[in-house]
């Protein structure tokens, strides 16, 4: 269940992996949390050290992230 004062942030994570020259790889993670702060450090540790995770301006809505089972507290990649 998603309480009012948490939203589900979208968050991009970008890393560079030696045995793909063409650039980094990037991939798409939802975090359901209180704050886009806790969502940036919930994927962070969820994700190679190395990594770049930025924050997106994007939002899934209740719908979705109930639809994808996103638990409060959980980063999922997308």
């Amino acid at each position: 269940m998603i309480e009012p004062n948490q939203t589900a942030y979208i968050l991009k994570v970008s890393w560079r992996d030696a045995g793909i020259p063409d650039g980094p790889l990037t991939m798409f993670y939802a975090a359901l949390t209180g704050s886009p702060e806790e969502a940036v450090e919930l994927v962070r540790q969820a994700v190679k050290a190395d990594a770049e995770v930025e924050l997106t301006e994007a939002r899934l809505s209740q719908d979705t992230a109930q639809a994808i089972d996103l638990l409060p507290g959980f980063a999922r990649a997308l």
